[in-house]
């Protein structure tokens, strides 16, 4: 396919007026920090003539609800707005902001157009699996430097996906502040925002100093829990460091997430407000909570929440945004939020550090390599399709995943295609944890089906257009099977 089209839609949407818009959103958000709690209503409120979907117009009804004076939403931007460097202000928050929710409509459109696929929200890519701890139940393993994506590859990755619209990167490891060529390929792409997962034990007062200086950076630091929590699964003195680096980025001005994993053993401490509170004191800007997945190495169903734990916390994290002055997301309970599963190039992918292109972060499956192709060629892999034609799975968006929630589509679309594992025991997960997966898929099904008819009935609007398109998927996924078959024939 000619990606012509890609600089004609860039000369008609303007990188001017682009540009422009994150000036004046810095500037913006720099007297939003220094002005009454009025007009943080007005802003959500220009927002909301602004939408025209119902997505659009369930978000600007949120907005204005968080952003009444007095608001926990108010106080929550005012220590947002007030601590950081204007550097970061500019590069990261008004970048993100700007790149995420006022795209390029031409590119997603003429994608979709000529090659019949979205524009991703996101990439993520995993530029090396080497880390200086181990964690239990950490999906990297045992790598050397020889093992890590070649920065020319990235390089060249990161371009086509700007062209193809992403302008937010989130990159992960293993411990991404390994790789060496890391902050010199974020300096070189400056016009695009990077959230970069990390231990946290290598941000000293010089790295903290760079990624001010950089200021298109946000880290999102691991924590388990308070020092008993964190020591136990991260490695005794983990903690200490993790609350330094912390004290290092806030003490310049930077902008920075914590990245909590939920299992048995903590999951009543993460969700704490005495827990949470830490953390806003400590400088955090918004938090991600996961929930531990049995991959990687030495995978253990008997470490994952329950289903009434997941359930539990999504009514601390919900609890948490209504109570605390800071935004955290939970990345399986917020398919509400997202419209269902986000893999496949739906919404992202991951590229991990061989340059397999997997659907997901953690899911180690794929049908092909960066090395060998271009990035829109592996968007429409008939792998990735497979996945997007199933989303989003089912009726109920609080189970979006398909490794743990449908686990039968992973299965399906893993054996229908070919799919390698891109690790070894990766394949655990359709094999040897199979029945255990389908008992917990079962049991959640359960638990979360009950919660969703009673109180998620606004989240049906995500999928109108879904269930509009289900004949057309429907018939689609069925030739899909009948081809693999041998009972069809292929066109």
């Amino acid at each position: 396919m000619d990606l012509n089209f890609v600089s004609k839609s860039k000369e008609v949407f303007n990188r001017a007026k682009h540009d422009a818009a994150e000036r004046v959103l810095s500037q913006s958000l720099k007297v939003l920090a220094q002005s009454s709690d009025k007009n943080y209503q007005r802003l959500a409120q220009a927002f909301g003539k602004l939408a025209d979907s119902k997505q659009q117009k369930m978000v600007a009804e949120w907005m204005q609800d968080y952003l009444a004076p007095g608001s926990v939403g108010v106080q929550y931007f005012n220590r947002l707005l007030g601590n950081i460097d204007s550097n970061v202000r500019k590069n990261y928050i008004a970048k993100t902001i700007v790149g995420l929710f006022f795209r390029d409509p031409n590119v997603s459109e003429q994608l979709m157009k000529e090659a019949g696929i979205s524009s991703p929200n996101l990439m993520v890519i995993s530029p090396s699996m080497r880390c200086n701890i181990s964690c239990v139940g950490c999906y990297a393993g045992n790598y050397t430097k020889k093992d890590d994506l070649d920065p020319e590859v990235m390089d060249r990755v990161i371009t086509e996906a700007k062209d193809l619209g992403v302008r937010f990167f989130v990159i992960t490891g293993g411990e991404p502040f390994f790789y060496k060529p890391l902050l010199g390929l974020i300096e070189k792409h400056n016009d695009i925002a990077f959230q970069i997962y990390t231990n946290g034990t290598l941000i000293d007062e010089e790295m903290a100093d760079r990624i001010v200086e950089l200021g298109n950076i946000a880290p999102a630091i691991s924590i388990e829990g308070f020092q008993k929590e964190t020591d136990e699964r991260r490695g005794p003195g983990t903690f200490d460091k993790v609350m330094r680096a912390m004290d290092n980025l806030r003490e310049r001005g930077a902008v920075f997430a914590f990245s909590a994993t939920a299992s048995r053993k903590n999951i009543d401490t993460i969700i704490s407000n005495e827990f949470v509170e830490m953390l806003i004191n400590k400088g955090c800007s918004y938090g991600w909570y996961f929930s531990y997945i049995p991959i990687g190495k030495s995978p253990d169903l008997a470490y994952m929440p329950s289903p009434k734990e997941r359930n539990r916390l999504r009514e601390g994290v919900n609890r948490i945004r209504r109570e605390l002055p800071i935004l955290v997301a939970d990345f399986w309970n917020d398919g509400t939020l997202t419209g269902g599963c986000l893999a496949a190039g739906r919404k992202y992918l991951h590229i991990n550090n061989r340059g397999d292109v997997e659907p997901c972060v953690f899911c180690h499956f794929a049908t092909d390599n960066i090395s060998d192709m271009s990035l829109l060629e592996a968007l429409k892999s008939p792998f990735f399709q497979s996945i997007r034609r199933r989303q989003p799975f089912g009726h109920n968006l609080l189970r979006p995943c398909p490794i743990i929630d449908h686990p039968d589509v992973l299965r399906e679309a893993v054996e229908m295609h070919g799919a390698y594992a891109t690790h070894d025991g990766a394949e655990s997960v359709i094999t040897v944890l199979r029945e255990g997966l389908d008992e917990y898929a079962g049991s959640l099904e359960e638990v979360a089906d009950e919660v969703w008819s009673t109180q998620y009935r606004w989240a049906q609007d995500w999928l109108d257009d879904e269930q509009k398109k289900a004949a057309d998927r429907a018939e689609a996924i069925n030739r899909e099977r009948q081809v693999n078959s041998g009972k069809a024939p292929v066109n």
